[in-house]
């Protein structure tokens, strides 16, 4: 439930290094829903949707108004110890802890290990998820990944048992 949390966890994709070493550099990262179209949030709400979204400003989090949205970002090159020191930061303002002994990641009122799973439909996703695990590893998150048929995912999917899953949302240039 802690915003904090899925920031830090979103600190462990390397996703320039996967686009550059996984898939030849074809993809470009989106900062939004509708990235490339004129609906796309690019810089600080401004204008109608600033007035509108300054009448839910007490159900939004601050940076909505103050902050544009940039997802974390790497060198590429496969070494992103800062994003790690930036999730640990977070995780640690979140609760979360090292325990010295095992090494993994404990919430520190009840000693609850960070595990979560990866769900995944087919084992061509492995190659993406495996170094997100690897990253994770190096916080002391424990990610299992776990691929299963179709019949068993949209199952899973239906009732939303599943931490975490690879999908896509259609979309076009027009919302509704």
């Amino acid at each position: 439930q802690d915003r904090r949390v899925r920031r830090a966890i979103s600190y462990g994709l390397d996703f320039e290094w996967s686009n550059k070493a996984l898939f030849h550099g074809m993809y470009k990262r989106t900062r939004s829903f509708f990235d490339n179209s004129e609906m796309s949030a690019r810089d600080l709400p401004k204008g109608e949707e600033r007035k509108i979204l300054n009448r839910l400003r007490d159900k939004l989090p601050p940076e909505v108004l103050t902050k544009a949205y940039e997802p974390p970002k790497t060198d590429g090159s496969g070494k992103l110890r800062h994003n790690l020191r930036t999730a640990a930061k977070l995780l640690k303002e979140s609760g979360w802890n090292v325990d010295p002994n095992t090494r993994k990641l404990v919430f520190g009122k009840t000693g609850t290990p960070f595990v979560f799973e990866v769900l995944l439909i087919s084992p061509l996703f492995e190659r993406i998820v495996l170094p997100f695990k690897k990253n994770l590893a190096r916080l002391g998150i424990d990610v299992l990944v776990r691929t299963v048929d179709t019949a068993q995912y949209r199952e899973r999917l239906t009732k939303f048992d599943y931490d975490m899953v690879v999908g896509t949302w259609g979309q076009s240039l027009s919302p509704g």
